[in-house]
């Protein structure tokens, strides 16, 4: 770490030593997202609060930080800055500050692209109709990459803000910036990318359910079919009536029976001709 310009300190220690720097909200209670603000005297706070990888959706890694053209002040509750920021090598603070958000974005595309095996994988288990809970393991991707979304959306404004800090005091921090503004959108545009892939695996999901049940509505429909007229007889002829001719023919019931299945007959030729078998 560069120890003439940059200073970690855990938010107790921030809040002793620069009891000013309440007022611009870098302590957890001030929310845990990414914002910058340009300060009136020069300079700029804010937060960063960053997913982690292996559970988007939980506790983030949270860190304030403060921005002079002297001074770079970093605070935070545990040890997730200690290994990233000890050996900067920037020149000034800004640039600093810059090195340590490449380095925290340094393995956000890997991680998408493993949303995107899992996608993949997923997909062909569709193709195979092997996949079970297929609805929930979408809904929690898209839940996690609805995280990350928010998270680079943020990003992007932090950037910005930074850049136009440091525009005309230190142009080559303004420059690594716009480079991380630009890295942060593609990421974004990645993040909807993937969105939209598992948006597109849990419509071909739904379309392949409802396939599936017009199958078994179609199956229903040519047994009731196929039955009616066998319904229609057996009312008939099940009506008794003292005068009934067929009550007392002897081939009555085997007439019965050659015209049933004569029907079953004629109806599976014209299910087969209408190409509905």
């Amino acid at each position: 770490m560069c120890a003439s310009c940059v200073e970690l300190v855990t938010f107790d220690q921030m809040r002793q030593r620069y009891p000013q720097l309440e007022q611009h909200r870098i302590a957890p209670s001030g929310g845990a997202f990414c914002r910058a603000e340009r300060l009136k005297g020069g300079g700029a706070a804010g937060t960063y609060a960053m997913p982690r990888p292996m559970a988007p959706t939980g506790e983030k890694h949270f860190f304030g930080f403060y921005l002079t053209q002297r001074r770079l002040l970093l605070a935070e509750d545990g040890e997730f800055l200690r290994g990233l920021a000890d050996d900067l090598e920037a020149g000034t603070p800004a640039q600093a500050l810059a090195e340590l958000f490449t380095r925290l974005l340094q393995e956000d595309m890997p991680t998408l692209q493993k949303y995107e095996k899992r996608l993949t994988a997923l997909e062909e288990d569709l193709m195979q109709d092997q996949a079970q809970d297929l609805d929930k393991k979408l809904f929690r991707i898209r839940r996690e990459l609805s995280v990350f979304a928010a998270y680079y959306e943020q990003l992007d404004d932090l950037f910005a803000v930074l850049s136009e800090e440091t525009e005309e005091g230190d142009p080559h921090a303004s420059r690594l910036f716009d480079h991380l503004t630009g890295r942060a959108q593609r990421l974004l545009s990645a993040t909807e990318q993937e969105k939209e892939y598992a948006l597109q695996l849990r419509e071909m999901h739904q379309t392949q359910l409802d396939m599936r049940q017009n199958q078994i509505m179609k199956i229903l429909t040519i047994v009731t079919t196929v039955f009616l007229p066998l319904s229609l007889i057996a009312g008939w002829y099940g009506m008794n009536f003292v005068n009934m001719p067929e009550l007392t023919a002897r081939h009555g019931y085997l007439a019965v029976c050659i015209v049933s299945a004569v029907c079953i007959l004629v109806e599976l030729v014209i299910f087969k001709w209408k190409k509905w078998l």
